[in-house]
C-alpha cells in the first residue's frame, strides 16, 4: 500500500504542500529557534541549513522590524558583552553579519562573525597601521567588502597612506583606490553602509572649510561627494561636537548639535539626492545628558527614536510626538570598560559567515547573555 500510495499524484502534492506549510512556518520562527530544530530531523537539518532558507528567513523577519523592540524601559537592562581569547572591535555590520577587527596585534586580521551561530570567516589581513574603514556589501557582485585606509611609513617618505579594498572571497586580491578624500575624514572613522546602495559613507573636510559626505560605490570602487542638509563650516570654537552619520530606516541619517543647546536629526530620503534632507527631530538638551554630549541615533519605529550617548552608558528613548525623553537603567559598566560603551544593532539570523566558499570555524568569541 506504501507503493501505491507514493504512485498516487494526489498523495505526492499533498506531501509537497505538507512540506511547503512545514517550511513556511519555520520562516517566522526566530533564528536561535531554529538552531535548535536543526535537530528534530535530517530533512528539517538540510532546510534551515541552507542559503536560500537563510535568505529567505531575513526577508520575512525585515517585514515585522520594529513592532516590539524595547519592553518596559524604566526596568533594568543587561549589558551584552564580547569575551574572548583576543581583543576584537566592531567594524560595522551588514546583513546581520558583524564585522571585526583582531587588535591585539598589527597584523590587523579582520573577519565576518555570526553572533546567533558562533560561526566565523576565515580571516583577512590587513598589513600596517589602520585609519578609516568600512565593512559593506555589494550586492551585484554577490561580495562582501573591507575598506581600508592604511599608513604605510618609508625611509624616503615618512608617512603615506593609501585606501585598499578587500573581498571576502577565497583568493581576495587587494585593490588600491587613488583618492585623496580619505585622509580628511572626521568622527570615528568608520564609514556607514546604506542598504541597497552598496555604498559606504563618512564626512569629510573638502578644504575649502565646508563638510561634504564622501560616498565610496562599493561596486565601481569609485568615489563621490554631496552636499550635508546644513551649510558646516570648520569649527572655531572648542564646544562643537562635529556632526555624524548614521543609518535609520535603511536610509543615511545626519546628526549634529548647535552650540550646546540642541540636537538635529535629519533623513536622506533619496540617497544622493541633497534636496531630499528631511528633519526628522529637533532635541533639545537634557540635564541628564553630559555637556555637550554627542548623540547617536541607533534604531526608529514607530514615533520613538532610540540614541545612544557617545562615549558613556547611556540608552534614550526620544519621543518623536511630544520630545519626551527616557533613559534606560543599565547595569552598571563594567570596571575594565572605563570609557564606557558603545552600541551597535543587531538582528539574529543564520546567514553564514563562510559565504562563497570561504572556510569557517566556531569563534571563540561569545556572547554573555543574561
Amino acid at each position: 500500500m506504501a507503493a501505491a500510495f507514493n504512485r498516487n499524484p494526489i498523495g505526492t502534492a499533498f506531501s509537497v504542500l505538507l512540506d511547503e506549510i512545514i517550511r513556511e512556518i519555520l520562516l517566522w520562527l526566530p533564528a536561535r529557534s531554529l538552531l535548535r530544530f536543526q535537530s528534530v530531523c535530517s530533512s528539517w537539518r538540510t532546510l534551515i541549513s541552507s542559503s536560500q532558507f537563510a535568505n529567505d528567513h531575513i526577508q520575512k523577519i525585515r517585514r515585522f522590524l520594529g513592532t516590539v523592540l524595547v519592553r518596559e524601559p524604566s526596568q533594568p537592562t543587561d549589558v551584552v558583552r564580547f569575551a574572548g581569547k583576543s581583543c576584537h572591535k566592531i567594524i560595522n555590520s551588514c546583513n546581520r553579519l558583524v564585522c571585526l577587527q583582531d587588535i591585539t596585534d598589527m597584523d590587523n586580521l579582520i573577519m565576518l562573525w555570526n553572533p546567533c551561530t558562533g560561526l566565523t570567516s576565515q580571516p583577512l589581513e590587513i598589513q600596517d597601521f589602520i585609519g578609516v574603514c568600512g565593512f559593506g556589501y555589494d550586492h551585484v557582485n554577490d561580495e562582501y567588502k573591507f575598506v581600508a585606509v592604511v599608513n604605510q611609513i618609508h625611509k624616503q617618505d615618512p608617512l603615506r597612506s593609501e585606501t585598499r579594498i578587500r573581498a571576502f572571497c577565497p583568493n581576495p586580491s587587494k585593490r588600491i583606490i587613488q583618492d585623496t578624500a580619505f585622509k580628511r575624514i572626521i568622527g570615528d572613522g568608520k564609514g556607514v553602509f546604506v542598504p541597497g546602495t552598496a555604498t559606504l559613507n563618512c564626512i569629510h573636510w573638502h578644504g575649502t572649510l565646508d563638510y561634504l559626505v564622501l560616498s565610496l560605490d562599493l561596486v565601481k570602487e569609485t568615489c563621490s561627494e554631496f552636499s550635508l542638509p546644513l551649510n558646516l563650516k570648520a569649527p572655531k570654537n572648542k564646544f562643537f561636537i562635529f556632526p555624524h552619520l548614521c543609518v535609520l530606516k535603511n536610509c543615511l541619517e545626519f546628526c549634529c548639535s548647535h552650540e550646546k543647546t540642541h540636537w538635529s536629526v535629519r533623513l536622506l530620503k533619496e540617497y544622493g539626492m541633497p534636496q531630499s534632507w528631511t528633519r526628522l527631530a529637533t532635541i533639545h538638551c537634557h540635564p541628564s545628558l553630559l555637556t555637550g554630549a554627542e548623540l547617536h541615533p541607533l534604531y526608529i519605529w514607530g514615533n520613538t527614536l532610540l540614541m545612544a550617548v557617545a562615549s558613556t552608558s547611556k540608552i534614550v528613548l526620544y519621543n518623536l510626538d511630544d520630545g519626551g525623553l527616557e533613559f534606560f537603567l543599565l547595569k552598571p559598566t563594567p570596571s575594565d570598560v572605563p570609557m564606557g560603551l558603545r552600541f551597535y544593532i543587531y538582528y539574529e539570523s543564520l546567514v553564514s559567515p563562510s559565504h562563497r566558499c570561504l572556510r569557517s570555524s566556531s569563534s571563540q568569541i561569545w556572547f554573555i547573555k543574561p
